[in-house]
């Protein structure tokens, strides 16, 4: 890792740059991390309505548990993968 001079700024789109490498997660191939996301912060979005069923599951409104989770890794309720 390259260690950053003291007075050099580094931007946004620098310390965001997606990798050309493809990402493999649960057996799906993605192009890119934002496209694992979002198809997984779907997926869960789509899930909520059961999940919610669940004793235990935290309050909070379905945008504020999506902003807090990176399915398919860590979700801020019952993990459905």
């Amino acid at each position: 890792m390259e260690k950053v001079k003291k007075n050099e700024q580094i931007t946004l789109d620098e310390l965001t740059e997606e990798k050309a490498n493809p990402v493999v997660c649960l057996g799906k191939t993605f192009e890119s991390e934002a496209q694992r996301r979002a198809y997984f912060t779907e997926e869960l979005r789509r899930r909520l309505p059961e999940l919610r069923q669940i004793e235990g599951f935290p309050i909070g409104s379905d945008e504020d548990i999506l902003a807090l989770s990176d399915p398919p890794y860590y979700t801020a309720c019952p993990n459905p993968f």
